[in-house]
């Protein structure tokens, strides 16, 4: 097990090349260009959806790993969470293998004798630099690709700046002084919860529902947090009660939705998130 402690920022193709560009400026230590296949397993009771959980089976050049990411703290587009990876010989999931060989401690054992299907799937090219920055080594994919489930499909355009060695504070500094532009914004929206979401109305609803229930009152992180969901979904579905509800949360006007993909959205956030978390 490892926690992965990784940023999200979604983007439009044009501004693949500013960013590229910028990456192979950086003191690479390696970098390669893969295809992943991603399929992604539930119940039918979704047990991994309601727990903010994914399970999935990867293939890689012919290789097989099952992983399961445990709900974790995400904060705006930083993702901590814990991570389980187990190499397989097939492509076929074998959950139970996975729990006995980490010994993991489920808060409900019944799913173990549940049935597991596929759920949707995530198809895509990764490009993948691991560079020195300052006194850390950085994992930095670009991934480009579909989502699709029975409902739908979106489209993959996102980058994903991974720490995998030093300190976390050498991440927001690439990060901050990293090139920008309109069309690039901070996530906390992972692929699997994606793949839930495309084509279903009614689940988009419902976690919409939960994002404007009542709220007891909130730690100025914790309200961070759910503007930054709440700006997810605005950004998904411009729906106008969510409008409301984010300018109530920041007490602020949002003249446009363009607002929450331009650069300077993306910098103030950017900012928030090393002020809540580069002493960790």
């Amino acid at each position: 097990m490892e926690n992965e402690i990784e940023l999200k920022i979604m983007l439009l193709p044009e501004n693949i090349t500013l960013l590229t560009d910028y990456f192979n400026q950086q003191t690479i230590l390696h970098s390669e260009i893969t295809h992943l296949g991603n399929t992604y397993y539930d119940s039918n009771d979704l047990y991994f959806a309601k727990n903010k959980m994914g399970l999935r089976v990867r293939t890689k050049n012919n290789k097989y790993e099952i992983t399961l990411k445990m709900k974790g703290d995400i904060v705006g587009g930083l993702h901590i969470r814990p991570e389980y990876n187990l190499a397989l010989d097939t492509h076929q999931l074998d959950f139970k293998r996975l729990v006995s060989h980490y010994n993991l401690q489920l808060e409900d054992n019944s799913i173990l004798d549940k049935q597991l299907l596929p759920t949707f799937s995530t198809d895509f090219t990764r490009t993948q630099w691991l560079i020195r920055f300052q006194q850390s080594e950085i994992e930095i994919a670009l991934d480009q690709g579909l989502i699709k489930n029975l409902q739908g499909e979106e489209a993959i355009c996102e980058v994903e700046f991974e720490l995998k060695q030093g300190n976390l504070a050498d991440l927001f500094d690439l990060l901050l002084a990293m090139p920008k532009a309109d069309g690039m914004w901070l996530s906390s929206l992972s692929k699997a919860q994606r793949g839930y979401l495309v084509g279903n109305t009614e689940k988009m609803a419902k976690e919409m529902t939960k994002l404007t229930a009542c709220q007891p009152e909130l730690t100025d992180i914790e309200k961070y947090q759910l503007t930054q969901q709440v700006a997810d979904f605005i950004r998904l579905t411009q729906d106008s009660s969510l409008i409301d509800y984010y300018q109530y949360l920041t007490q602020t006007k949002l003249a446009h939705i363009d607002y929450l993909t331009s650069q300077h959205y993306l910098q103030q956030n950017m900012l928030l998130i090393k002020k809540y978390y580069a002493k960790s």
